[in-house]
């Protein structure tokens, strides 16, 4: 009975020894003969209150198949965590503890929601006369449900789309003068732009699990697709655009070159990135607003929220501030960042010199 009894425990684990070896199947401490010591071929019995119950013979005489070929790792894990909580993960799989080290000052989308929309309904800014833009990346994981973008659109109403790849406002300036004169008489213009990144589950900046992506993926795609080719032995930026149907790409290409000259130095490559992404998408947006006087026809004031965007998979989004202004129609510009958000966030440490803070942090609105 001693015997049986054994047998049925060892067969009772077979499971989850065989969904574990096909999720860790290198790991020795999680091997099937690792956790359990099961030998293949016994028989699975259940134990009852009179003892172990023998298992009914089958009609099928040949052994069920193993698991391992039909699951892949996300299955896997899934599997292994709802047969058997209480087993521990080796540490390389748990979460980064400050997934945000090289973009510090960053908050929870609902926050950065909040703490704007207090600081503009103190200047007028109101539902019925402010319209809302946004040129952010055309990637769907910036308008998720309850991050930024959504919940600004619910806030606000409205919102026209001035961004495409990687949130630069590839709108123009033809985008910007239509969006500026659908605004309500004499009301206001609010316009949030960001280049995005992701912060994988382990932490790595530039990387983004996605739902049913079992091989990963990339966030920014198009920054790290640009920075990746620009990297390459012998390579250059585009010198103009050749090819008509991938202008956007060809576009950034040619404005990261240049910026990239301290990246190297950087004790972050992909943060560094980021950075000249945002500096690329803020000297865009900034020149096209200030070189678009008719935006001025039908608005009193504009504001200006720029920032990083932080997606995160299964986890809160975020937003790192390093924007907030606002111009009147008679050129008078408020910083709203201190008040708003505090200290601007040191990224000397990140960037490597004055110069790249500056580039990154420095110019602000003004008019043509």
């Amino acid at each position: 009975e001693a015997s049986h009894a054994s047998h049925a425990a060892d067969g009772a684990m077979l499971p989850i020894a065989h969904v574990l070896a096909a999720l860790l199947p290198s790991h020795p401490a999680l091997s099937a003969s690792g956790i359990v010591g099961a030998r293949a071929g016994l028989p699975q019995m259940r134990l009852t209150p009179e003892g172990p119950e023998r298992p009914v013979p089958s009609r099928h005489s040949a052994r069920a198949p193993m698991l391992q070929p039909h699951l892949d790792r996300r299955s896997a894990l899934a599997g292994a965590l709802c047969l058997a909580p209480t087993i521990m993960l080796p540490n390389s799989a748990m979460a980064a503890t400050d997934p945000f080290k090289f973009f510090p000052g960053a908050r929870m989308s609902s926050e950065v929601d909040d703490a704007v929309a207090a600081a503009l309904d103190a200047r007028g800014y109101q539902k019925g006369n402010t319209l809302f833009a946004h040129s952010v990346c055309s990637d769907e994981v910036n308008f998720a449900e309850k991050e930024l973008i959504d919940l600004m659109r619910k806030r606000w109403g409205e919102s026209f789309t001035l961004g495409g790849l990687a949130g630069v406002p590839f709108a123009g300036k033809a985008g910007l003068s239509a969006y500026a004169h659908h605004v309500p008489d004499e009301g206001k213009l609010f316009i949030l732009f960001a280049p995005h990144v992701g912060v994988g589950y382990d932490g790595k900046v530039g990387a983004l699990e996605r739902a049913g992506v079992v091989s990963g993926s990339s966030a920014c795609g198009a920054a790290v697709g640009a920075y990746k080719t620009l990297s390459k032995p012998g390579a250059a930026a585009p010198a103009d655009f050749g090819d008509m149907n991938d202008l956007q790409f060809d576009y950034i290409k040619m404005k990261l070159s240049p910026r990239l000259s301290g990246v190297k130095a950087a004790p972050n490559d992909m943060a560094f990135v980021t950075y000249q992404m945002y500096s690329m998408v803020k000297d865009a947006m900034l020149s096209q607003i200030a070189a678009s006087p008719g935006i001025w026809d039908d608005c009193s004031e504009l504001a200006v929220l720029g920032g990083v965007q932080i997606n995160r998979y299964k986890n809160k989004d975020a937003f790192q501030p390093l924007m907030f202004q606002t111009i009147t129609k008679a050129g008078k510009r408020t910083d709203l960042y201190p008040s708003t958000f505090g200290k601007m966030p040191e990224l000397s440490p990140l960037l490597g010199d004055n110069a790249q803070v500056a580039s990154v942090l420095g110019q602000g609105l003004t008019l043509a």
